[in-house]
C-alpha cells in the first residue's frame, strides 16, 4: 500500500477511523506515517510494536502502522483487532486534546 504522509499537526479526527465501528480503512489510515522511517529502522518499530507501551502520538501511529505491516506480511494471521482499536481510540484523543507530541 502507498503512503501518504500526514504530519501529526494536520491530522483532522474525521479522517481517523473509528475504532467502535468497522475497521474499514484503518490501514489506509496506518499508512499516514512511515513508522520505520520514524522509528529508525524496522527493528525499533518492531520493539515498540512487540513491547506495546506507545505513549506519544508519533509512537502511538508507528504501533498502528507497524500492525498494518505484521497484518499484510502474514496475510490477516497476526491481527489482534481489539489492539487496533486501543491504537486508534488512543490516537483520537491525542489528536481530540491536541496533544500532538
Amino acid at each position: 500500500m502507498p503512503l501518504h504522509l500526514i504530519p501529526n499537526e494536520q491530522l483532522l479526527l474525521e479522517s481517523i477511523p473509528d475504532p467502535e465501528a468497522e475497521l474499514w480503512g484503518w490501514e489506509r489510515f496506518a499508512h499516514t506515517i512511515n513508522g520505520y522511517e520514524v522509528m529508525g529502522g524496522f527493528e525499533p518499530c518492531a520493539d515498540l510494536a512487540n513491547r506495546g507501551t506507545p505513549s506519544t502520538l508519533t509512537e502511538l501511529r508507528c504501533c498502528l502502522f507497524f500492525e498494518a505491516r505484521r497484518e499484510r506480511h502474514s496475510g490477516g494471521v497476526s491481527t489482534n483487532l481489539e489492539w487496533i482499536r486501543e491504537l486508534l481510540r488512543a490516537i483520537r484523543q491525542k489528536v481530540q486534546t491536541g496533544d500532538l507530541d
